[in-house]
């Protein structure tokens, strides 16, 4: 499964962004591999229709789940109709990885 997970800042320490759509970072964790990868989010500073863009980046890299702090509903709606599943969480983002490894 390759989880995305939005984020604060690109280092190990950062937090789980609040706004999905516009998280300044994606971190991508392959939980077969344990293979992990940072990305800047291409759309973070646009001015408008970023959720619909950024769910297309998202499923084109192949994401099966989103974790962020909160979905817009056309951020939602995209990735729900291409079957992603979105979670909504807030927190560190070393205690979500911790509990991807229980």
């Amino acid at each position: 499964m390759l989880i995305a997970i939005a984020t604060t800042s690109a280092e190990g320490n950062a937090k789980i962004d609040q706004h999905g759509a516009r998280a300044a970072y994606y971190q991508f964790i392959n939980t077969q591999t344990g293979k992990t990868e940072t990305l800047a989010n291409p759309v973070s500073e646009q001015q408008g229709g970023a959720g619909p863009k950024v769910a297309t980046f998202l499923i084109n890299k192949g994401v099966n789940k989103v974790v962020a702090g909160d979905f817009g509903n056309r951020f939602r709606v995209e990735l729900e109709q291409a079957g992603v599943v979105c979670m909504q969480m807030t927190g560190e983002l070393a205690v979500f990885l911790a509990e991807l490894k229980k």
